[in-house]
């Protein structure tokens, strides 16, 4: 299961960042910066609003029996499904890594921060619904597992 923001959020994400990088430029060429300096940092700041908005265009969740992936603003994390122990309403997702530390990843394809339009924030908050509901399977799974074990345990051998 793929889960990805509204188109109009994705186009914002994806914008945002080459938006900030032309006002940077404006900014510095008028006040009387020196060209060259002007044109290195433009280059500068068109490297990282390519790659931020590249990022801010793939941000999502992708869910499947194996574990869940979070494309993030900054990198992807792929989190193995029995290593998951919530899914918040923040949103972000709490694990545990093999060693036993607890993380938290956050999935800010699905983050209303300050105000959103009504149709962006319901969506956002059926993801999470639904993110949350695939995490709260694997443990029905796994509770049914365990039952069948100690069936399979009790049973007499015939």
């Amino acid at each position: 299961m793929e889960l990805k923001p509204l188109l109009i959020t994705r186009i914002s994400s994806a914008l945002v960042w080459p938006v900030l990088a032309a006002v940077l430029v404006i900014v510095l060429y008028g006040n009387d910066v020196p060209l060259g300096v002007v044109i290195g940092v433009g280059v500068v700041a068109l490297a990282a609003a390519c790659y931020l908005g590249l990022f801010g265009w793939r941000l999502g969740v992708v869910c499947d029996d194996a574990g869940v992936e979070v494309h993030g603003l900054f990198r992807n994390r792929r989190i193995a499904r029995d290593q998951v122990t919530s899914i918040t309403d923040f949103p972000a997702v709490r694990w545990k890594s093999p060693d036993g530390k607890s993380h938290w990843t956050p999935i800010f394809a699905f983050t209303n921060i300050h105000r959103v339009m009504p149709l962006v924030d319901r969506h956002n908050e059926a993801a999470i619904a639904i993110l949350q509901q695939w995490e709260s399977e694997r443990h029905r799974t796994a509770k049914a597992d365990r039952r069948q074990q100690r069936r399979r345990r009790q049973r007499p051998a015939q």
